[in-house]
């Protein structure tokens, strides 16, 4: 049966663009979401495409919005010949308005793959859950429902495997969160250990421990480069405060000597060129410390960087940490989720073999129907020939065994 449904949906797909324009007549009622073709035949451009918006209008050239909600092509096509007459934009135009497509329906309930299509002409209520992959569970073909227990059975199988290896993951960031060095059972949250095999956690704990003793070593590595990082910076800083002090007390020196030969050399004791000498004795001593110092200053801008980095170590990681286990237990809902709606469908598929048999498949899939109406929306049951129209939202139901006996 689902090849059925794909190979129907692949051909609605392919006559699409054919029925559009061959099942549009005049008199088809324009609604919000449907696509307009027009073309102003006067002029050598080609059709352009047009939305109807929420507000129930299109914007066409040269004069903005006009209402075509509820109105019937071929009265919205004179109404915009007479608008551009009306505003003097053109004398007797010629124009062409048709629809390009339809507002899509929308195909939810027991389908394989609900979602929103494009709507055909003449589309049944039985074709809409073809395009949608056709019904979750196969109505009135034996061999086709013993498959689909095997595929169910299957998928709970390999969603099981799955749900044991998140739980492992998620304990796994739960221990490192909590400082422990392996997996643990008591990590794993009280309301989701009954759903979850115990052997199978057990087979993904020896590689999950694996896994956090690496993870573990690297922190630790990681933060002892940054601890040695630290360390180095500050005995950087303390080597350059010893250097200062040695060049600054050389400085004083170089200075007391500068006046000592001065006051020499004003004794004319000795020649004025000593005075030169110690002139450039003491320059270089300033130009030794002061590089020192811009060494000792960008030493410490260093050092601060480095213990921001220590200190930001920690909670980055537990910051990853905690959104990494926020993920695990998102996808650990999701599973539950998705194995309880498996668990329904299995369940209920076992119980139609064996009511299921000789019945008509009208008796096992009503098509509910809501329709829009202007401001109301009508509720309908559909017979899996009845046509569909655009923006119909079709809710396939798949019957309980109980109501599949024939009508006495």
């Amino acid at each position: 049966m689902a090849v059925a449904a794909c190979a129907l949906g692949a051909a609605f797909l392919v006559l699409s663009a054919v029925w559009a324009e061959a099942a549009a007549p005049d008199n088809y009622q324009i609604n919000v979401g449907d696509e307009l073709e027009f073309d102003i035949l006067d002029d050598d451009d080609p059709p352009q495409l047009f939305t109807v918006g929420r507000d129930g209008m299109v914007q066409l050239p040269f004069i903005g919005g006009v209402a075509v909600e509820a109105i019937a092509v071929g009265e919205a096509r004179e109404l915009i010949r007479r608008t551009y007459v009306d505003r003097e934009i053109f004398v007797s135009p010629a124009v062409e308005l048709s629809i390009a497509s339809f507002r899509p329906i929308f195909v939810l309930g027991d389908v394989r793959e609900p979602g929103n299509f494009d709507y055909q002409p003449f589309l049944t209520a039985e074709q809409a859950v073809g395009l949608a992959g056709g019904a979750a569970i196969s109505a009135n073909n034996e061999e086709a429902r013993v498959l689909e227990r095997r595929n169910l059975e299957g998928a709970l199988s390999s969603l099981e495997y799955d749900l044991a290896l998140l739980a492992t993951q998620y304990a796994r960031v739960q221990a490192h969160l909590k400082g422990g060095e392996s997996v643990s059972w008591r990590n794993v949250p009280p309301d989701v250990r009954p759903g979850v095999n115990r052997e199978l956690f057990d087979e993904h704990k020896i590689n999950e421990d694996q896994i956090i003793a690496l993870e573990a070593r690297d922190a630790t590595e990681r933060r002892k480069l940054l601890a040695d990082a630290v360390s180095e910076a500050e005995q950087r800083i303390s080597l350059l405060d010893q250097r200062e002090g040695v060049l600054t007390q050389a400085l004083e020196v170089t200075k007391g000597e500068l006046v000592r030969i001065e006051d020499l050399v004003a004794r004319e004791l000795v020649p004025r060129a000593e005075i030169n000498a110690r002139i450039l004795a003491v320059a270089r001593a300033e130009d030794l410390l002061l590089e020192l110092q811009e060494q000792r200053s960008a030493a410490r801008v260093q050092l601060a960087t480095l213990r921001g980095q220590l200190s930001q170590f920690d909670a980055d990681r537990e910051k990853t940490l905690v959104s990494e286990s926020q993920r695990y237990w998102s996808e650990i809902k999701k599973l539950i989720s998705n194995r309880q709606s498996l668990e329904d469908r299995l369940a209920l598929l076992q119980q139609w073999m064996s009511a299921a048999r000789g019945l008509e498949t009208s008796l096992l899939i009503e098509y509910q129907v809501r329709r829009r109406e202007g401001e109301t929306v009508e509720n309908l049951i559909l017979q899996p020939h009845d046509e569909l129209v655009p923006g119909d939202l079709l809710v396939v139901v798949v019957k309980p065994p109980e109501a599949l006996k024939e009508p006495g």
